[in-house]
């Protein structure tokens, strides 16, 4: 499934539903996401995974479940997260991390009914205007071209690893001075 989502905060997230239905007020978000701590402690609860890209706008994202790349995302994928743990009640959300509460709007979000239980989630950033014909003499995406992000949340029985904890998704970014 592929959905183009919004942010002004710079962040998208994979959220468990019941994890989050407390917020229904702002402050209440505020006082969950407060700074870079309190987002890297949701992190570490797994049911939060961060889609940290330091920019604000609209991304097309395509979620996978239990399905790995295909051959065509592979050969675009520019960066894949090291994966995250993220566990789940069953209902889950792909979002910007604004719209995160308990009040869900289809436009504004990814909806995903997986089974009860742990997964392994990689987000890949796809260089997808590399692919020749895929963008357009105005600027804009030929409708086949591939999203920007593909999430692939893959259903496992137990941890076997030690899992990314990093809120920056692909790591820290460098600046130049």
């Amino acid at each position: 499934m592929n959905k183009t989502l919004f942010t002004h905060r710079g962040m998208w997230a994979l959220w468990d539903y019941n994890h989050f239905k407390h917020i229904n007020s702002i402050e209440e978000f505020e006082n969950t996401f407060r700074n870079e701590e309190d987002v890297e402690n949701q992190v570490k609860s797994n049911r939060f995974v961060p889609i940290y890209v330091h920019s604000n706008g609209e991304f097309q994202f395509r979620v996978k479940v239990n399905e790995k790349l295909d051959k065509r995302e592979k050969k675009y994928t520019t960066v894949s997260s090291k994966p995250y743990l993220f566990e789940t009640d069953g209902k889950a959300y792909v979002s910007g991390i604004e719209l995160i509460d308990n009040l869900i709007f289809d436009n504004e979000v990814i909806e995903l009914d997986l089974e009860k239980g742990l997964y392994e989630v990689v987000i890949n950033l796809i260089e997808w205007d590399r692919e020749k014909g895929m963008r357009l003499e105005d600027g804009s995406s030929h409708p086949d071209a591939l999203p920007d992000f593909v999430i692939e949340i893959n259903r496992i029985l137990e941890k076997k690893k030690k899992y990314n904890t990093d809120i920056h998704t692909f790591g820290k970014i460098k600046t130049s001075k």
